[in-house]
């Protein structure tokens, strides 16, 4: 069974201490000029307005290639600001995610009221839909590029950030797919999401040292008909603004909430 991979949101901003060059890694850049976008206090807590979802926007993330795993330390080191999450590394591979509308998506009238679709799951391109509203983002299911592949619609919205997002949040959601479409078969699961923001600390990517950062541990559980259930951690680490900076995520069935190893690890890339 492939769990299909919670994506939180893609945002764009500035704020940060620079740390100078980001090196000579194809990744990696010059720093953009986003303040018109969005604008930060850098108080430790993201407000609606200091998470913006331009249509058309392209962020670039490096990620290990699919199939593999690589070593993360979700705990971070200790630092005087609390946690040190490092997001340094420039290995693995070049996946550019877009903000795209919704509207011209073979999909379309599945999703009514859908502000975007983005990249969810980058071993399979399968794109998460969502809608954006004054205090939470929320997913609506799944879909893929190709039409009619995959199609999988939450019979109801989950909140996969609730807004204003700060340390201390918990909260469990979830919702069911009926007759849905998984890479041309029959689908149906109960997935249950049991989100909280646990830490605030320090994210170091090669060009940027975020102070205040939050770190959003997600567990997804996914079951389908027959009892089969299979769960996953996922850390995502947010900043006002710049929205995603990294997620790790477990391979399936981890139990350990400190795991080492990940099928995933994404990284900001500029």
């Amino acid at each position: 069974m492939r769990i299909i991979i919670l994506a939180a949101s893609l945002a764009a901003g500035c704020f940060g201490q620079s740390l100078g060059p980001g090196g000579d890694d194809a990744g990696y850049g010059l720093q953009p000029d986003l303040e018109p976008l969005c604008v930060s206090n850098n108080d430790g807590v993201i407000d609606a307005d200091e998470l913006k979802y331009p249509l058309g926007l392209t962020v670039k993330y490096l990620a290990n290639p699919s199939g593999t795993t690589v070593p993360v330390a979700p705990d971070g080191a200790p630092g005087p600001e609390g946690p040190e999450w490092d997001l340094t590394s420039t290995s693995g591979v070049v996946f550019p995610l877009t903000i795209e509308p919704v509207a011209d998506k073979w999909f379309a009238s599945a999703f009514p009221g859908a502000t975007y679709a983005t990249v969810s799951d980058l071993s399979s391109g399968t794109l998460g839909v969502f809608r954006v509203t004054p205090d939470a983002l929320l997913l609506l299911g799944f879909a893929s590029e190709t039409p009619n592949q995959t199609l999988l619609v939450y019979d109801a919205p989950v909140a996969t950030l609730k807004l204003p997002v700060m340390v201390g949040q918990s909260y469990v959601t979830g919702a069911k797919i009926v007759n849905g479409t998984l890479d041309g078969q029959p689908f149906a699961s109960s997935d249950t999401y049991r989100i909280s923001v646990d830490e605030s600390g320090t994210a170091i990517l090669p060009f940027l040292r975020l102070h205040k950062t939050l770190r959003i541990h997600v567990e997804l559980s996914q079951a389908v008909p027959g009892g089969l259930a299979v769960t996953r951690i996922q850390y995502l680490f947010f900043h006002e603004c710049y929205g995603e900076l990294g997620r790790m995520v477990s391979n399936p069935g981890e139990t350990n909430p400190s795991f080492t190893t990940a099928a995933e690890f994404r990284r900001l890339a500029l």
